[in-house]
């Protein structure tokens, strides 16, 4: 973010709208952490809360998209601040895939409460720590500007994806089984 402007408002503006994808952020990390830990403790009651918390990123993904309008037909950005404000509707899309994830997960996590226990659901918190740690080091990304932190972060998916494939093929397998 520019600390040059003339206007000190619309520094003020782009400030707030990174506050608040990082808030987006924050709060998707914990409804992830949330839907997790409901499937591991089989807790459905927890599932519902999570599920119910998604609203609020929905909502500060809208504020976020009011608030680059604004920017966008108000200030008419240039440059590095076009980018950013263009980067933050981006970004707030993604979050708010990872908070309807996250309340896919506790949907999930209602169900699996009322099942028997299953040993492939072991995976899944070593898989969901890497997956909020992703999400915390993108998030220290964008806050400092760090584009080869962000790749750092991209190039990390793939062990994700081998986790989520394994557990996936030892589903599979213990459904074979069973």
């Amino acid at each position: 973010m520019s600390s040059d402007h003339i206007v000190k408002s619309f520094d003020d503006e782009l400030k707030a709208l990174n506050e608040t994808i990082l808030r987006m952020g924050g709060l998707a990390e914990a409804q992830l952490a949330d839907a997790i830990t409901a499937i591991v403790q089989r807790d459905a009651e927890l599932a519902s809360d999570t599920m119910r918390e998604d609203i609020k990123i929905d909502a500060l993904e809208t504020e976020v998209d009011q608030m680059a309008v604004r920017l966008l037909a108000l200030r008419q950005p240039m440059a590095k601040d076009l980018r950013s404000v263009l980067a933050a509707l981006k970004i707030s899309g993604a979050i708010e895939r990872i908070g309807d994830y996250a309340a896919n997960v506790a949907k999930r996590a209602i169900i699996l409460a009322d099942a028997p226990p299953m040993r492939p659901v072991n995976g899944i918190p070593r898989m969901a720590r890497m997956a909020q740690r992703m999400i915390k080091d993108v998030l220290d990304a964008y806050t400092e500007g760090d584009a080869e932190k962000a790749k750092a972060v991209w190039l990390r998916d793939a062990e994700v994806d081998d986790l989520y494939n394994s557990l996936f093929r030892e589903v599979l397998t213990h459904m074979m089984e069973d």
